[in-house]
């Protein structure tokens, strides 16, 4: 099972475990990248959110040593699927793994889409499996994403821009567009994000039939996060 209350990365990736939350951490790769070295460093502020370039910096799959989380990763080319796979067995008898997400999201980095098979191979491991579409997908291709029925589609906290990706208030309402029409036309759950800095929008994507609710760059501000953590948690408990 995975709370309603999801952390993303990057910051989940240093985030203790809180109560009535659950961690997505990753992006992992199937070897390692370099990159950026802090995304603190890559931040920027601007209106209605934040850029950042700090790409799909990472140790590789085999340095997955996370327990009781989701598992985000990156295939950059469909034949790496297999070495995934069987690197994923391992590491889920090891750390309970929650769930995997697919991240073909990454406006920093190329990143290969998945296809049918691979998300019937995840199903054989994982009860939940997610993928994390890209903030400007049409409809038409969210309608072949459907197809490939992953239970889960998360939309979406990051959008590309000139000088990286977008994050904030910015994708709320695009993002609302895109939930509506995932509901509409499937039964498929989803994890909205994408400036939830407060409980307003956070109500106002639980307001179009959202199950999870994916925060991130609010993760920066550790009281701030616990205190919207804490509203949420006693909303979500009510209703």
């Amino acid at each position: 099972m995975i709370n309603k209350i999801i952390l993303s990365p990057p910051f989940s990736n240093i985030y203790p475990e809180i109560k009535n939350t659950t961690r997505v951490t990753g992006t992992y790769t199937l070897n390692k990248r370099p990159g950026l070295y802090r995304v603190l460093t890559t931040l920027k502020k601007v209106e209605n959110g934040w850029i950042n370039n700090v790409g799909l910096r990472n140790p590789g799959i085999k340095k997955f040593r996370k327990r009781n989380t989701i598992i985000s990763i990156s295939i950059q080319d469909h034949k790496e699927w297999y070495d995934f796979y069987d690197m994923l067995i391992i590491k889920n008898k090891i750390y309970n793994i929650k769930g995997i997400e697919f991240n073909i999201s990454c406006p920093n980095h190329n990143v290969s889409e998945v296809n049918y098979s691979i998300i019937k191979d995840a199903k054989e491991l994982f009860n939940n499996v997610i993928i994390k579409l890209p903030h400007d997908i049409n409809f038409k291709e969210i309608e072949k994403i459907l197809d490939l029925e992953a239970n889960i589609l998360h939309v979406s906290n990051t959008k590309k821009v000139n000088l990286g990706g977008l994050s904030g208030k910015a994708l709320v309402n695009k993002n609302i567009e895109n939930i509506k029409f995932i509901k509409n036309e499937s039964n498929k759950k989803v994890i909205a994000g994408g400036g939830i800095y407060d409980f307003e929008t956070f109500k106002k994507y639980y307001d179009v039939n959202s199950d999870y609710f994916s925060l991130s760059t609010v993760l920066l501000n550790p009281l701030n996060s616990l205190n919207l953590i804490n509203q949420m948690s006693q909303y979500l408990k009510l209703n």
